[in-house]
């Protein structure tokens, strides 16, 4: 790659150099005859501006035949709108030996060549400038008078490569006005080299930027063999991926265009609907037909440079592929006077240059009289060109001056090296850029000498414009967007509708106007190039094995977890007092749930322990309204009295259980029922101990008669002493509080905690103990000889109790939420009813249905009967 133009270099320089003849003596090289000066435009000046660029689109080769030195090759199909880049510097020449105050006594002087898009022509073109003289001379500078301040060009890369490759050596400064590639950075490889346009560096991340706006994340990429498309390619993913975008294909179109077909069908099979496009014309008209013959024209290209757009370049074909598309194209700002300098252009000011000619006689239609008329290519009759015609903007409309971004560009670079030559003559003693602070004298300036005021130029245009070059040796980064669409004419348009200015702070770089661009679908319906469509609220994009990171499926939710933005790669979690919506879009408060009075279950949880209550106090109300009949006072009436004391109290108990949990109700209730039901417990026991000592008193040998008396009592008091003590460390010290239950789920359970687990069951096995205790006296004593055992009752009464809170453990341990609530209160209404029942009812069929059993006489009959 950096071999190419020093090799291209030497041989041009070994062909060129003249050789005298054997039979004539040496000449001088200034001395050769000079060629006629067809193809150059040059005015006279005490400095001088050099410029190679294209004028001509085709370079005519000539085959080799080493009998002769070889001659510049010709040029072919002159353009007028290349010619126009070159008027953009002519006027900036004429602008400042117009104004006197710029450059006073200093008229400036512009010679410029043809380089016909061709590297070789533009390398000869340089060395023609160097010596002064069109028929290049290497190391001779024929016209020492005039003062060559730099030179403007070329127009494309492989121009400006083989002039900065030849201008590095001798130090002349050079400005392009068109090459972006990014090697021109190197200031190791081109010292002198500079810009008036971004370098290639900065167009991946604009690209990208434009993507990112419109939300494509699906595009293609085509490109020509233009030496920096694998560089592209590699750069546009990186910047793409950053932005969650991807690449779907990438080809490149091959410089003997044998692939169009390939990279057609690469297009014709890919989803993607946004196509980056980095081709050259010929090769884009060439894809557009290949495109066409398929049918398709859904595609928004999105050009990575700026593109002519005028029918003499583009096909009908590429011009309706472009309908919709957008350009993004290098800044260009007004040419103030530009317009007004075209149309009083005449031939007349440039006599015998044939250049003025070729452009007036393209723009007007007409063909200059004589043998050699300029091109007259068709046999048909055509106006003759006088000179004298007047320029109307009808005429100036096939140069699209709408669009002068490449005359714009050479119009900056010209200004520049005036301004520099401006700067370089203002210097004031000891206030010089040089050793010792000082200036340089004019006609004795060095090329580096130059090259510092040119690198350190700083103007403003007057169109208000600040211009100054980068370390980088390019003017600021700044992309304008331009919008392309087919008029109602069929003529293609463009308008802007953006720009991209990185001198602007990160994330405001991007401005759009997209109200105004007209896509091929109309106006505002902006099309969608995506693999996958964007995932709803509520999903997360999920993989596809296989396939680009922008290809995936869309994935509910799990349970728990919400996306509230769209194509959100998880989802997340909602805070414990949350929950998702049904839409899995945001977490909305959790419906705080607990057994309540207004649902069935706590309706009829409310309903039994009310009713159980009601039937505890009636049955307590008919013994003591029969106190004295046998049945009621045997077996102590008084413990009787305690027993449905406290199983009414323990029916009340589920009160506390059901509704909102408060602290007052958490610490009192699981403590509350403990306590009665160890009274019940330690009166059914006591019962019991009395039937034990009643048959023990009946013995001759008994000496427990009276100890017996008072032993129901002391069990009483004494073992619901210890569960009254045991509970009250339990409620002061680690109380029960109510809790949230932290169960996935829409709503929260609101519970009661234990406060401590420990002291939850030990209250619980303290009364299983004494249940037990119970259970095995009365078991025991119920085949004792009297006439009022009420062991087979108790008996069974603990019986009962024990299997229900033996089942309770298993039951609550394995219910979730409210449901350990409403075991809870099962379980003290079944235990209490159980014990009721089978103490009580017994009893109060007797007093109530059988009364006539209910005497001392009916009962002693019958116990004499059994015996």
């Amino acid at each position: 790659m950096e071999e190419k133009p020093i090799t291209m270099l030497c041989l041009l320089l070994f062909a060129l150099i003249p050789r005298p003849s054997m039979s004539s003596a040496v000449q001088s090289p200034c001395q050769l005859p000079a060629p006629s000066a067809t193809e150059q435009l040059s005015t006279e000046g005490d400095v001088l501006i050099g410029a190679v660029t294209p004028l001509h689109a085709k370079l005519v080769r000539q085959k080799v035949t080493f009998l002769q030195p070889p001659e510049q090759p010709p040029c072919q199909q002159f353009k007028a709108r290349f010619f126009l880049d070159a008027l953009g510097m002519l006027f900036a020449v004429e602008e400042a030996n117009r104004d006197p105050n710029f450059l006073p006594n200093v008229t400036v002087g512009f010679q410029l060549y043809d380089s016909c898009v061709s590297g070789t022509r533009a390398l000869g073109s340089t060395l023609g400038l160097l010596s002064g003289q069109l028929l290049p001379t290497p190391n001779f500078d024929c016209h020492p008078q005039h003062r060559l301040l730099g030179i403007i060009g070329g127009m494309t890369s492989p121009e400006s490569e083989a002039m900065a490759e030849l201008l590095s050596v001798y130090q002349v400064s050079q400005i392009s006005h068109g090459s972006q590639h990014p090697q021109f950075s190197d200031h190791q490889r081109f010292p002198s080299f500079l810009r008036t346009v971004p370098s290639r560096v900065h167009q991946p991340q604009a690209l990208a930027k434009i993507l990112l706006y419109f939300n494509w994340t699906w595009v293609g990429l085509v490109g020509s063999d233009s030496g920096a498309f694998e560089w592209l390619d590699q750069e546009f993913r990186k910047e793409v991926g950053k932005n969650g975008g991807c690449v779907s294909f990438s080809k490149r179109i091959d410089g003997h265009i044998n692939n169009v077909g390939d990279v057609a069908d690469a297009i014709w099979n890919s989803t993607a609907k946004v196509i980056i496009c980095d081709c050259y014309h010929i090769h884009f008209v060439l894809l557009a037909k290949a495109l066409q013959e398929k049918s398709m024209t859904n595609r928004i290209w999105l050009m990575s440079t700026s593109f002519l757009l005028d029918a003499s370049v583009l096909s009908r074909e590429a011009r309706e592929m472009l309908n919709g598309s957008l350009s993004l194209g290098i800044h260009s700002g007004p040419i103030p006077g530009f317009k007004h300098f075209l149309s009083t252009l005449r031939p007349a000011m440039y006599p015998e240059n044939h250049l003025v000619k070729l452009f007036w006689q393209e723009l007007l239609g007409c063909t200059w009289p004589g043998p050699k008329s300029v091109d007259n290519q068709a046999g048909s009759v055509v106006q003759n060109c006088t000179g004298l015609e007047q320029l109307t903007q009808l005429h100036l409309s096939v140069l699209n001056l709408d669009d002068l971004t490449a005359t714009y560009q050479a119009y900056l670079a010209a200004k520049a090296f005036l301004v520099a030559y401006q700067n370089l003559r203002a210097c004031s003693p000891r206030e010089g850029p040089f050793t010792g602070s000082n200036c340089t004298r004019t006609e004795d300036a060095r090329p580096w000498q130059f090259l510092h005021y040119l690198k350190a130029v700083c103007f403003t245009t007057r169109a208000q414009e600040e211009i100054f070059f980068t370390q980088d040796g390019e003017i600021p980064a700044i992309f304008d967007i331009v919008n392309i669409y087919l008029a109602l004419n069929h003529t293609l348009q463009t308008v802007k509708v953006g720009h991209l200015d990185f001198r602007e702070p990160p994330g405001q770089e991007l401005v759009i106007n997209s109200s105004t661009i007209i896509w091929a679908e109309g106006l505002g319906k902006v099309p969608l190039s995506v693999c996958s469509k964007t995932c709803p609220l509520g999903t997360r994009k999920s993989a596809i094995q296989g396939q680009p990171s922008c290809c995936y499926q869309c994935l509910h939710c799990p349970k728990g977890e919400i996306a509230y933005i769209s194509d959100s790669a998880s989802c997340f979690k909602c805070p414990e007092d949350q929950w998702p919506n049904n839409e899995k879009d945001r977490c909305i408060p959790k419906i705080l749930d607990f057994l309540s009075y207004t649902e069935p279950l706590g309706m009829a949880l409310a309903f039994c322990t009310a009713f159980l209550f009601l039937l505890s106090l009636t049955i307590l109300g008919t013994f003591i309204h029969h106190h004295h009949t046998p049945i009621v006072r045997a077996n102590n009436h008084r413990l009787s009295y305690i027993l449905l004391c406290s199983l009414a109290l323990c029916f009340l108990c589920p009160f506390m259980f059901i509704g909102p949990p408060v602290p007052l109700t958490c610490a009192l209730r699981q403590a509350a029922f403990g306590i009665f039901f160890t009274v019940c417990v330690c009166a059914t026991l006591a019962k019991t101990i009395i039937v034990v000592s009643a048959f023990r008193a009946t013995r001759p040998d008994a000496r427990l008669k009276r100890a017996g008396l008072n032993l129901p009592s002391a069990i009483l008091i004494g073992f619901s002493l210890v569960q009254v003590v045991l509970c009250m460390f339990w409620v002061i010290g680690w109380p029960p509080v109510p809790v949230n239950s932290a169960e996935a789920g829409p709503t929260v359970t609101m519970l009661c905690g234990s406060g401590s687990s420990e002291f939850f069951y030990t209250m619980l096995g303290y009364l299983g103990f004494l249940a037990l205790v119970s259970l095995v006296v009365a078991f025991l004593a119920r085949r004792l000889p009297d006439t009022f055992n009420e062991a087979k009752h108790i008996t069974l009464s603990m019986l009962v109790f024990s299997c229900v809170w033996i089942s309770f453990i298993p039951a609550h341990l394995s219910a979730q939420g409210k449901d350990t609530v409403a075991v809870e209160i099962f379980a003290i209404l079944a235990s209490g009813a159980g014990l009721m029942g089978c103490l009580f009812f017994p009893k109060c069929y007797i007093i109530l249905l059988r009364p006539e059993k209910n005497t001392r006489d009916q009962m002693r009959g019958k116990q004499h009967f059994k015996k």
